[in-house]
């Protein structure tokens, strides 16, 4: 479910979809104590997880009417609210009352204000805190409405994918924040970025925002070795080596191909399958990284002749993919799906398969950079501006996802039709 959205009842995910979205905290925060008993120590405001109990009409800060919760994770709930002072819409983020997550918040905070400081205008495609403030023990944060995140574009997609035509909007956009985040003065790593980091800024069109930066560090500052989501986990985070701006750039890779086959290029069940799917696609890693990182030498051995470096605990059979087959380069598309449909020839999958292998170079230093891959042959001269399809409603030009008329924006995108062609 969308952090900062609003969105609608959704078909089912699949299973592994299911298992990728609740085994993974949207932060690297501290795990929790076992559950306390009631009542807690927040005067009866809390539960048992040291999450606020939210009542809908409350008014926190004597501003915002709050409706209710619109998703959960691992630092607490993002709540749908309305803000009596700017008569809108807003997504507050309640932080659960226990230290460790206030503290984690606090450097949270302190990030979203250098960031959106630095990006006066409002065009680098990051998500804007309006303000925070503490209620009844709660650290909260204060963010603009958005609407659906990709996971819930994927889903009514049914899982097939969207089309290279909207890859390209949403792409350039991503890598638009990825430019503005590794920028010298900047110099901030996401640390998790997926479908679900991502929203639509409104649901009939196709500009987007990066949220959740709760887990994100400067560059040259980092302190966890435990990021990222694990399907969106980069080789030099997996094997224990130092990491930088690049490892958003290889969850960007891993996000492209699933936004267009509708499946995850890598969807270990656990860490070390994890490097496996890799393997399986890109074969093994540089010597130099098995040797320098701290887990290198879990998943790799030396090969018997002494040649480079093998899996140390390889499954029964191997599933030897290519990247061609996983796009389906030269066969239509994922699955032939997109045979003969305009915008989908062989041309334009050879110049996607060139851009997703060089985000996913194994060597981070290797690794194609924001600034160059924005200018890559993929996108061509498009602009990567949203397309409005059709005239906002009052009811939706919040940012509302909840509306019949925002479902429909969604399942026309999913379907193909209007922003997605």
């Amino acid at each position: 479910m969308s952090a900062l959205g609003d969105p609608a009842a959704q078909p089912a995910a699949r299973p592994a979809q299911r298992a990728r979205v609740l085994s993974h905290p949207l932060t690297p925060h501290p795990t929790p104590s076992p559950p306390r008993p009631s009542p807690s120590s927040g005067a009866g405001y809390d539960d048992e997880h040291y999450d606020y109990i939210v009542k809908s009409g409350e008014l926190f800060n004597e501003r915002y009417e709050v409706s209710t919760v619109i998703g959960k994770g691992s630092f607490g709930q993002v709540v749908k609210a309305y803000d009596n002072h700017r008569g809108e819409s807003v997504a507050i983020k309640i932080i659960k009352s226990k230290k460790p997550f206030l503290q984690q918040a606090k450097t949270e905070i302190e990030l979203l204000q250098f960031l959106n400081q630095k990006d006066p205008t409002d065009t680098a495609c990051i998500v804007r805190l309006q303000e925070h403030f503490m209620f009844r023990g709660h650290q909260c944060l204060v963010f603009e409405m958005l609407s659906y995140n990709l996971y819930d574009l994927l889903r009514h997609t049914t899982f097939k994918g969207v089309s290279l035509n909207l890859i390209r909007k949403f792409g350039k956009q991503i890598l638009k924040a990825l430019c503005f985040l590794a920028l010298r003065d900047v110099s901030v790593i996401h640390c998790d970025l997926k479908p679900e980091n991502i929203l639509l800024r409104h649901p009939k069109r196709s500009a987007i925002k990066l949220i959740d930066f709760g887990s994100s560090c400067r560059d040259g500052q980092t302190v966890y070795s435990y990021i990222q989501s694990r399907f969106y986990r980069s080789p030099e985070v997996l094997l224990g080596c130092p990491y930088s701006t690049a490892i958003d750039m290889w969850s960007l890779g891993c996000i492209l191909v699933e936004m267009h086959t509708g499946e995850p290029i890598f969807s270990g069940q656990d860490e070390t399958d994890q490097i496996v799917k890799i393997y399986e696609l890109l074969g093994p890693p540089p010597t130099h990284m098995i040797q320098q990182g701290t887990k290198g030498l879990k998943h790799f051995r030396r090969q018997e002749q002494g040649l480079g470096y093998t899996l140390r605990d390889p499954p029964r059979s191997l599933k030897v993919r290519s990247i061609n087959d996983v796009l389906g380069v030269e066969t239509g598309g994922p699955d032939g799906r997109r045979l003969n449909e305009p915008g989908h020839s062989v041309t334009d999958y050879l110049k996607l398969k060139d851009l997703i292998m060089k985000m996913l170079a194994y060597d981070p230093a290797e690794r194609i950079t924001p600034f160059q891959a924005i200018s890559h042959s993929f996108f061509g001269q498009t602009e990567c501006a949203e397309v409005q399809t059709e005239a906002p409603s009052s009811a939706s030009a919040t940012g509302d996802a909840g509306t019949g008329a925002s479902s429909g924006g969604l399942a026309a995108m999913a379907a193909g039709g209007g922003l997605g062609r």
